[in-house]
C-alpha cells in the first residue's frame, strides 16, 4: 500500500490500513481476465492431481467480471480447458457470496446424478471496476482466480442461503448494463464527502450499510445451519469466512462466539478478492498449517445483498498453496 502514498498521502494510506487490516492487494496484469486466472488455477489443479479431463463433466464459473456479455464464460472455459463436449456449463454472476453458490450448484448437479466431477472456478478482477480516484475501494479489493474440483463424497453437506434484494443499491456498479447503459452522462466524475471520486460506471459501496448487514445476519445464518446439522459450535474446527476486511471478519467471529484460532484471516496480504476469498483462504492456510477439518463451516456475504453458509467435512480434501503469490 505504500506505493499509493504518493497519490493519497501516507497518513490517509495508514488510516485505511488500520481500519481494514489490508496491507496490500494483488492486481492482475492488464491483459489478464478473471477467466484467465481461473483457467491457470484449473490447469495447475489438473496437473497436480493428474486428473483425466474426460472425467470432468461440469463447469461452474463464478464471477462478476466475465469476459463477455455473451456468450457465457463457462462455455469458453470448457473449450480452453479441452473438456468434453458433454460438459454442463453455467455462469453465476455473484460476488462475495459466490463461492457458496458455486459449491451449491455443483452439489445439486452431483447429487442429481447429472455430473460426477464439477470444476468450480471462482474469481474476479474487481480492480477493473474501481475508479483510481476512489481510495476507499482501491485499497481494499484485489484480483484473484481459483479452482475447486468437487466430486461425490462420503460426508453430508448442509447449505443455508439467503437473499435480500432491498439492499441491492448498497454495493453496485450503477451503469453499464441494459437498464443504464454507459453514456457521457454516466462517465462524469463525482466526489463524495470523503473525497473519493467515481463515475456511475464504477463500483460503489456503502461501507457502513454492508458492515451493518454482515454483523446483523451472518452469525444467525451460521447458527441456523449448525442447528440444522446438529453440530455443537465447539465441534467446528474451522470457520472460513469471506475475507471482506479484518475488522468485519473479527466482528462476525465475536458474534459467533468462536475462538480466534478457528477463524483465520489472510485479507492483509491479498485484500478482498470477492468470490475467491474463501478458496484462497483454504489454499493459503491449509496448505501450510494443520486444522481439524472434520467439521468446517464456510460463509460468504455481500453484494445482492446475499449471504450463505456451508457445513461439511473437508478432512480428505487436498489444498495447494497459491501460485504467483
Amino acid at each position: 500500500m505504500d506505493s499509493l502514498s504518493d497519490i493519497y498521502g501516507m497518513s490517509e494510506v495508514q488510516n485505511i490500513i488500520k481500519a481494514t487490516g489490508v496491507q496490500r492487494v494483488r492486481i492482475a496484469d492488464e491483459d489478464m481476465t478473471s477467466s484467465d486466472m481461473c483457467q491457470k488455477a484449473a490447469e495447475y489443479l489438473i496437473s497436480r492431481e493428474e486428473i483425466d479431463r474426460k472425467e470432468i463433466d461440469g463447469v461452474v464459473f463464478v464471477s462478476q467480471t466475465c469476459d463477455y456479455i455473451l456468450p457465457a464464460t463457462s462455455i469458453t472455459l470448457q473449450d480452453r480447458l479441452k473438456l468434453s463436449k458433454d460438459t454442463v456449463c453455467i455462469d453465476i454472476h455473484y460476488g462475495c457470496s459466490g463461492y457458496i453458490y458455486g459449491l451449491f450448484q455443483a452439489a445439486l448437479w452431483i447429487s442429481s446424478g447429472a455430473c460426477k466431477n464439477v470444476l468450480v472456478l471462482a474469481g474476479d478482477t474487481t480492480s477493473r471496476m474501481i475508479n483510481k480516484q476512489d481510495k476507499s475501494l482501491r485499497m481494499v479489493f484485489g484480483d484473484c482466480g481459483t479452482a475447486t474440483l468437487m466430486s461425490m463424497g462420503n460426508y453430508p453437506m448442509g447449505f443455508h442461503i439467503q437473499s435480500d434484494g432491498s439492499g441491492s443499491d448498497r454495493l453496485i456498479v450503477p451503469a453499464g448494463g441494459f437498464r443504464t447503459p454507459v453514456s457521457e452522462k454516466t462517465s462524469i466524475l463525482e466526489w463524495d464527502e470523503d473525497h473519493n471520486g467515481r463515475t456511475k460506471n464504477d463500483l460503489y459501496m456503502d461501507g457502513m450499510a454492508i458492515f451493518n448487514f454482515a454483523i446483523t445476519n451472518v452469525h444467525k445464518n451460521v447458527n441456523d445451519l449448525l442447528e440444522k446439522m446438529q453440530w455443537d459450535k465447539e465441534e467446528v474446527g474451522l470457520y472460513a469466512l469471506h475475507q471482506a476486511n479484518d475488522f468485519m471478519v473479527n466482528y462476525v467471529r465475536k458474534k459467533l462466539k468462536a475462538p480466534i484460532e478457528k477463524v483465520p484471516t489472510n485479507v492483509a496480504n491479498y485484500g478482498n478478492t470477492g468470490p475467491a476469498t474463501i478458496p484462497l483462504l483454504f489454499s493459503d492456510i491449509c496448505s501450510r498449517q494443520s486444522y481439524d477439518l472434520s467439521k468446517v463451516v464456510m460463509s460468504g456475504f455481500g453484494v445482492g445483498l446475499s449471504w450463505g453458509s456451508i457445513a461439511t467435512n473437508l478432512s480428505v480434501t487436498k489444498f495447494y498453496e497459491p501460485i504467483n503469490k
